[in-house]
């Protein structure tokens, strides 16, 4: 999530939706408040973009394992140049792969 501290409004002082949209704007979490409860919160929508994708990271049970396998491998030292990557892949595509 944001690095961004949340700011609060209280629905019960009826804030302005141009306020609220305002922080939004600049990255800011807003939490809402109704009768002394947390009751939603109005974020970004970048981080809202984030969340969505992480999720659909985190519920992709092959790509999880493929991320944990190439971290591992990372960790190990089993890793390629940036270098041996363009060497590999310009020999494919000269080989008609």
């Amino acid at each position: 999530m944001s690095e961004q501290p949340a700011t609060v409004v209280s629905a019960d002082d009826s804030p302005s939706w141009a306020e609220v949209v305002h922080h939004a704007e600049h990255g800011e979490t807003v939490t809402v408040i109704a009768h002394g409860r947390h009751v939603a919160d109005v974020v970004p929508s970048g981080e809202l973009d984030r969340l969505r994708e992480t999720i659909d990271v985190l519920s992709d049970n092959d790509l999880v394992r493929d991320l944990i396998e190439g971290l591992s491998d990372a960790r190990a030292g089993r890793v390629f140049s940036a270098d041996d990557i363009a060497a590999d892949l310009a020999a494919r595509r000269d080989a008609g792969e």
